[in-house]
């Protein structure tokens, strides 16, 4: 997991792979305001843009979930947001697998979870390795808006 924002980036970026490299630098030049919510392309195979407008939620309400082809870059556009993240173990137990449908799979519990308070212009990388529990509450349930990419594995490999 990587955690930073749009003001460090510069400073950082060289330390990132390079397909998050991309990303964010597609992120920066993409009018991110302007698009509807849902999936859009992102310029190149193996990746996509959605942008999410949930409402947070009681973090005990929020399944954790890993995805095995896909790392995500989580960008908080609006609101706050509270994450919750652990390391893929062999103690923490998936009850509920849909890797091959969807690419995700749930946890009912996770041992060792951290919190991350995220504020526009935060953003997380979430590989395949970090369960996470995105928008949950800081202090009330709030709408946020994000945008995620997904880059697929794939892409790490050239």
């Amino acid at each position: 997991m990587i955690f930073s924002d749009l003001t460090n980036w510069e400073r950082e970026q060289h330390t990132f792979p390079a397909p998050i490299r991309r990303a964010i630098e597609r992120l920066q030049q993409t009018e991110l305001d302007e698009l509807p919510a849902g999936r859009h392309e992102f310029g190149e195979p193996g990746m996509f843009l959605l942008i999410n407008e949930p409402v947070t939620r009681d973090w005990r309400e929020v399944k954790p979930e890993t995805h095995r082809l896909h790392t995500d870059i989580q960008l908080l556009l609006s609101g706050r947001e509270r994450m919750r993240v652990a390391k893929v173990s062999e103690e923490q137990v998936i009850t509920d697998e849909r890797y091959e449908t969807q690419d995700i799979a749930f946890y009912d519990e996770v041992h060792n979870e951290n919190t991350i308070d995220m504020v526009p212009g935060d953003f997380v990388v979430l590989f395949p390795t970090d369960i996470h529990r995105p928008n949950c509450s800081v202090e009330q349930d709030i709408p946020l808006r994000k945008a995620v990419v997904k880059v697929h594995r794939d892409l790490f490999a050239t």
